[in-house]
C-alpha cells in the first residue's frame, strides 16, 4: 500500500512537470522523429503501435505521420471493458476515432485487430531502469505481460520529454519494464 501513496504523490509532481514541458515544446516531434528513423528495429518492423496523444504529452500527430508515410501499418489502443490487456486496431488516414472509456481518442470497432512488433507508449515520468510511470490503470503493463506470456516478441518504448525523467520510479511486481525511452535528446536503451 505505501507504494501505491508514493506513486501518487509521484503522479501529481509528474504531471505538473509535464505541463511545465509542454509549454516548451516547439520542434519536439521533430527531434523525436529522427531518432525513430534511425533505429534499426524500426526500420525491419511492419506493424508499430502509437496513441493519440492527449492534453500535456507530446504530441503524437507528426510522428503517426511519419509512421504511416514510412509504409508502417499504424495501430492504436482500444480498452475493452471486458479484458484488461488493450487490444490495437489498424488506423490509417480515412480511419474515424471515437472517445474511448477514458476520453482518449481510438479507432471504432470495425478496424482491424493488429499484434504490434513495437509499443509507443505514453508515461507521467521515466526512470534509466526501465520503469514508467502511467496513469494507474495498468493497461500497458498488463498487455506487455500477456504478450510476455504467450512468446509474442515486441519492442516498448516511452515517448517523452527529457525532463521528465526522474531518478527513481515506484513501482511494484505489476508493473513491468520498458526496452527504450524516446525523448527529444535521443533513444535510451535500457539495459
Amino acid at each position: 500500500m505505501m507504494i501505491e501513496i508514493k506513486k501518487k504523490n509521484q503522479r501529481k509532481i509528474a504531471i505538473k512537470k509535464r505541463e511545465e514541458l509542454f509549454l516548451k515544446r516547439q520542434g519536439i516531434s521533430q527531434n523525436i522523429i529522427r531518432h525513430l528513423e534511425k533505429f534499426d528495429s524500426f526500420k525491419k518492423t511492419n506493424i508499430i503501435a502509437s496513441f493519440i496523444s492527449m492534453r500535456t504529452e507530446i504530441s503524437t500527430q507528426k510522428i503517426n505521420h511519419f509512421i504511416l508515410n514510412n509504409g508502417k501499418r499504424l495501430c492504436l489502443p482500444t480498452i475493452n471493458n471486458n479484458k484488461k490487456e488493450l487490444i490495437f486496431k489498424e488506423y490509417n488516414y480515412k480511419s474515424k476515432l471515437v472517445t474511448g472509456k477514458y476520453g482518449t481518442k481510438e479507432p471504432n470497432e470495425n478496424n482491424k485487430n493488429l499484434l504490434p512488433e513495437i509499443i509507443l507508449t505514453p508515461c507521467l515520468a521515466f526512470d534509466m531502469k526501465g520503469y514508467r510511470l502511467g496513469y494507474g490503470g495498468g493497461y500497458y503493463d498488463k498487455t506487455f505481460d500477456y504478450y510476455e506470456k504467450n512468446n509474442h516478441n515486441f519492442i516498448s518504448i516511452v515517448v517523452a520529454y527529457e525532463g521528465q525523467k526522474v531518478d527513481k520510479i515506484f513501482h511494484n511486481d505489476f508493473d513491468k519494464k520498458i526496452h527504450y525511452v524516446l525523448t527529444e535528446k535521443e533513444l535510451h536503451s535500457i539495459k
